[in-house]
């Protein structure tokens, strides 16, 4: 079984031994700050200047996101978005191992008004990345069909908001709103939402700003199929009307994203609203759906944060 790498001294220390293992010389290491997820740690050789990527968590191993990664990478790049070149996804030690070069720049603040237009541009042109060859694990469990999948998903979840329906129960909705959910999820069926690549975790913390001034797109371990560019202007509107603290998105950085996003569309603002509480509430019913089978040490806490969701958008939409 693969082993957990750990403490501080050991993560640098294994990067090296990866970075030897690759022929890429011996140097030196340092862990890079951030990251929930995964390890990452610059290795600086004679001979190369890579971050070597590895998981923190020994039970996500299961999950590896490494190909789907070192995929999205590649595919973005192949469609003209700027990302870190991927040197080798690789095993050594039973670990498995994602290398890309290390890319000169600075982090993006997240007061970054440009930086923040940049990422709503990136989202919308992540639907130009052909998926025909993407790994599965970029593909939701209705298959790789994206139109065919999203109306399957879809479906799923109008389905289950039925008399049986275990999420009144955990305070998801009241069961006075189910009729009114129904019609929020139904609408998406109506909708010509365009099916491709979303990032998953795109923000200014993903984004670096390069020596030339442009933007440089990281770390796409939480990548995934839907629509596009929705399902990431849906998450950055979260954490915008949340307040979140780790992502924090103001009004003046949200009003630049859906502007960058939407630039040349002709999509009012008004329908992108409507589009996005929507999916907000697709989100929040699904991802409690999602605990209560594959996660439910988690399921106390997806439901609050669904509930509040949909106390939020309900009203909002109408």
């Amino acid at each position: 079984m693969p082993r957990t790498v750990a403490p501080e001294q050991d993560v640098e220390d294994f990067a090296l031994r990866v970075a030897r293992t690759l022929g890429l010389g011996d140097g030196t290491a340092g862990e890079l700050a951030g990251g929930n997820m995964n390890h990452a740690v610059r290795v600086r050789t004679d001979r190369a200047d890579v971050v070597v990527r590895f998981t923190r968590d020994a039970a996500r191993r299961g999950d590896d996101p490494f190909d789907v990664e070192a995929w999205c990478a590649g595919a973005a790049a192949r469609a003209g978005i700027r990302t870190a070149p991927v040197v080798a996804r690789t095993h050594v030690e039973g670990e498995s191992v994602l290398v890309v070069e290390h890319v000169a720049g600075v982090p993006t603040a997240p007061d970054d008004l440009a930086g923040w237009r940049a990422v709503g541009t990136i989202a919308a042109r992540l639907a130009e990345v052909p998926t025909d060859d993407a790994p599965d694990g970029l593909f939701s469990r209705f298959g790789r069909d994206l139109a065919g999948a999203w109306d399957a998903h879809v479906a799923y979840n109008l389905e289950a908001l039925g008399p049986d329906d275990a999420l009144p129960g955990l305070g998801v909705y009241d069961r006075r709103d189910r009729g009114r959910l129904r019609e929020v999820v139904a609408s998406l069926r109506g909708r010509d939402l365009r099916q491709g690549l979303s990032h998953g975790d795109l923000c200014h913390r993903n984004l670096l700003t390069a020596a030339d001034g442009g933007y440089v797109v990281l770390d796409w371990g939480s990548a995934q199929a839907g629509p596009t560019p929705w399902t990431d202007l849906e998450q950055i509107r979260r954490w915008h009307v949340t307040g979140d603290v780790e992502t924090p998105v103001s009004a003046a950085a949200w009003a630049e994203t859906l502007a960058g996003a939407l630039d040349g569309t002709g999509t009012p603002p008004d329908d992108a609203a409507r589009i996005l509480g929507s999916l907000a509430v697709l989100h929040a019913l699904d991802v409690v759906r999602w605990a209560l089978d594959r996660r439910p040490d988690r399921l106390a806490e997806l439901a609050a944060g669904s509930a509040a969701t949909v106390r939020r958008e309900l009203p909002r939409l109408g």
